[in-house]
């Protein structure tokens, strides 16, 4: 098991000072660096030593090989095919030979070791100094980023510094497909990911000193090309050239006379596209040209510049406490760099960092991290928007495998759209991803007034998918006539196939609300459009007046003995699970009890209740959310990443700070402490947003009320002060929080009305508000 790293508490860095053998694989994750496309894993140019454990990476966010599930036993409607994120050629590698002795990274060679990853920036410096046999030693100097100027460009700076070494320096340095996996057999989280199994060599090739390599991925026309040139080089010269089916690249040498010293710059180019193999490879030629036209002081110009406008409206500053100013901060760098861009990809639940769950997209882009981006970074909540509008048809498409008659079912876990679950009670039957859809549509809407992205497919989505619910639910006489929605999971994946899931329902008419307002207010601002989209859609009056029938009629469980909200019909009649006597070696529970144990007992993997109780906060008075959170958290075992940011903004907002403190630090470092003990296959990109969350939502107590912006602030005595950006609609706010007082101060834009503490306040650009904070920081 990898332990927790001992990284350095710096609040614009990560940086590692020794070599530590049990913490590479997590390292590689943690120092990963990618720009919503491109991203490759944190590991060193030169290559390990044979025995250390060592997961190589290098992604194209949305790029994936498909394969058919295999079954013992199948059954209709049963998922059939799993998409999964490519591994590529590694264009990192660079190996040093001195009088054929190797260089590798690991105890036996390395004398020291720094490596730094700079938040302000997104590059990787690194030195490490290596002990030849022969007494002399070899220091390797890296600078390393992953380009935003250009998307698909990695591009490496290597300087080797050679003492007390007389004899032959040998470089190889270009692209290689030789790399093994680590994986864990036992983790249905991980699966096995081969490079050879997913992409197989078209070309290899030098053309005119450039490495390149072009890849059929397997079980799509996708191909990929990897292309990577070499430039001012110093103290060596190119010898020979090599192209195999499974490398493209090129052998310096150097005669070395005591002191030597050698530079160079590599770049590398990565591309995909259904093109011909021709086709790609001449566009990959041509973009290689384009890419060499920027030094590389120019390219890390505007890689500071990318970075500076993103930290401008995304940066948390938390005074006193540098572990969780950290924590905040590397969440938000690796949300940046994790998102895709431009609606055709989206953001996996491992983000460009590692092959955990296949790359996949799941629910948590909706309800966890688009809520984030909306009020930092909107622009890239709309992308994400955008690619669920363009796999609409997809969703569609398994809508009518799951005999739904008219409307949309997205898949819970996939990359191009395609139902990629195997397991279905703990997916497929997480209906309620239709609903995050829905809600992640309306919190932008809310946040930027962009009604553009509603009017460009955003409306069919919101229509098609709220057409599950009248045919998944029905209105039931044994409860009042109530509507009722039966066989369904909700959040909590311990409990599945349940009648009446309080969350599931509780979205749903949260869902059909918000499409009738959308349909009724296209209808009378926008009246072609929806003129169109009714057409298209089949869409009538009298079903949008069966989403407020449903809407009004929604059952939702309530026991009035215990004060709270049951989970579902059959939740409180189970046995609770016997926390006492489960040992911790035997969390998570489903790496150790078979679904059926769970499902028999009162306990959750995360929140279920206590989420809609966030999500749809109007609905519960603050005794209700006592009651629940009382019931529900001693029997959460958190086995999911997702759940602490969440019972950390409910405990928040009902005065129970010291525990929300513990949940939002828990969130915060969940992968820089590696908290699950699982980061090494990727970070958690959900939890991630959702300490961003925790401490906005939760202890500035942000949140919506009848269009305009509430807020409840506290910050513990501890903290000294925190301070954030949001973004809304035309205007930038700066909110700084003490344990006295709050200032609000309009940064961009013009005047804006809010409401502090229950109290009107109204903004203007130049003239901060100071108000005080009704509960005072202890």
């Amino acid at each position: 098991m990898i332990q927790a790293s001992t990284l350095t508490a710096n609040p614009w860095s990560i940086e590692e000072d020794k070599l530590e053998t049990e913490q590479i694989e997590l390292h590689q994750t943690l120092f990963a660096q990618a720009n919503g496309y491109l991203g490759i894993r944190g590991s060193v140019e030169e290559g390990y030593e044979k025995g250390i454990r060592s997961t190589e990476g290098t992604y194209l966010n949305g790029v994936y090989s498909r394969e058919p599930i295999p079954y013992g036993e199948t059954a209709y409607g049963f998922a059939t095919h799993n998409q999964k994120i490519i591994q590529l050629p590694n264009g990192k590698q660079i190996e040093v030979f001195l009088d054929g002795e190797q260089l590798r990274f690991g105890p036996k060679q390395v004398i020291s070791h720094t490596q730094k990853l700079d938040f302000k920036s997104g590059i990787l410096t690194r030195e490490t100094e290596y002990r030849l046999s022969n007494g002399g030693c070899v220091k390797v100097q890296i600078e390393r980023f992953v380009s935003f100027e250009h998307q698909s460009l990695l591009v490496t700076q290597c300087r080797l510094l050679i003492e007390n070494f007389e004899g032959k320096l040998r470089v190889v340095s270009g692209l290689s497909t030789e790399y093994g996996q680590s994986v864990r057999k036992d983790d249905p989280r991980v699966t096995e990911s081969s490079i050879n199994d997913a992409i197989s060599v078209l070309e290899s090739s030098i053309h005119e000193s450039q490495c390149l390599m072009t890849h059929q991925v397997q079980g799509v026309d996708t191909r990929v090309a990897s292309l990577c040139w070499h430039g001012n080089v110093v103290g060596m010269s190119c010898v020979d050239e090599i192209a195999t089916s499974t490398s493209a690249s090129l052998v310096f040498e150097a005669n070395c006379q005591g002191s030597h010293e050698v530079s160079f710059e590599k770049r590398v180019n990565y591309q995909h596209s259904e093109q011909t193999e021709e086709t790609l490879r001449n566009n990959a030629l041509e973009q290689a040209v384009a890419c060499a036209l920027m030094s590389f002081d120019e390219l890390v110009q505007c890689q500071r510049k990318h970075y500076e406008g993103f930290w401008k409206t995304s940066d948390i500053e938390l005074a006193n406490d540098e572990s969780l100013q950290q924590g905040l901060r590397f969440n938000q760098f690796h949300l940046f760099q994790s998102t895709g861009r431009g609606g055709n990809s989206a953001i996996a639940a491992k983000g460009l960092t590692g092959h955990g769950y296949d790359g996949h997209y799941f629910w948590d882009t909706e309800i966890y991290i688009i809520p984030t981006l909306s009020y930092s970074q909107p622009q890239l909540s709309r992308d994400l928007l955008t690619y669920r509008i363009n796999t609409l048809a997809s969703a569609q498409e398994r809508a009518r495998q799951m005999s739904l008659e008219r409307g949309a079912l997205y898949a819970w876990r996939t990359i191009g759209g395609e139902e990629c679950s195997a397991y279905y009670p703990a997916s497929t039957a997480q209906y309620h991803i239709n609903a995050a859809i829905a809600y992640a549509f309306k919190t932008y809407l809310d946040v930027t007034n962009d009604w553009s992205l509603i009017l460009e497919g955003g409306a069919e989505v919101i229509f098609e998918t709220a057409r599950l619910w009248p045919q998944l639910g029905h209105f039931n006489a044994r409860r009042q006539g109530l509507f009722c929605i039966d066989g369904v999971t909700g959040p909590d994946e311990y409990t599945a196939v349940v009648n009446n899931n309080f969350y599931t329902n509780a979205m749903a008419q949260m869902h059909l609300r918000f499409a009738a307002e959308i349909a009724n207010f296209l209808a009378e601002n926008h009246t072609e459009t929806y003129a169109t989209i009714v057409h298209k859609l089949d869409l009538s009056s009298d079903e949008i007046a069966q989403w407020h029938q449903i809407a009004d009629a929604m059952y939702l469980p309530f026991d009035r003995e215990l004060g709270i909200n049951p989970q579902d019909d059959q939740f409180l009649e189970k046995a609770r699970w016997d926390f006492e006597n489960t040992p911790k070696d035997k969390y998570p529970l489903l790496l150790h009890f078979h679904p059926l144990v769970i499902y028999r007992h009162q306990v959750l993997k995360q929140a279920d209740v206590i989420l809609a109780m966030f999500l749809l906060e109007d609905q519960f008075d603050e005794t209700l959310k006592r009651n629940n959170l009382g019931y529900y958290e001693p029997i959460t075992t958190h086995d999911s990443t997702l759940s602490g940011c969440i019972y950390g903004i409910v405990n928040a907002s009902v005065g129970r700070y010291e525990q929300a403190v513990k949940f939002l630090e828990n969130a915060a470092r969940m992968d820089l402490d590696n908290l699950h003990h699982n980061s090494e296959y990727g970070v958690h990109t959900a939890c991630m947003a959702g300490s961003w969350n925790a401490l906005v939502f939760g202890f500035a107590g942000m949140k919506r009320k009848q269009g305009r912006l509430n807020f409840s602030p506290y910050c513990p005595q501890k903290w000294g002060h925190y301070q954030f950006s949001i973004l809304v609609a035309e205007s930038q706010i700066n909110i700084k929080v003490t344990p006295e007082h709050t200032e609000y101060r309009v940064i961009e834009g013009g005047q804006l009305s809010i409401m502090h503490e229950g109290q009107e306040a109204e903004l203007t650009r130049g003239a901060p508000v100071v108000l005080n904070n009704k509960r005072r920081g202890q």
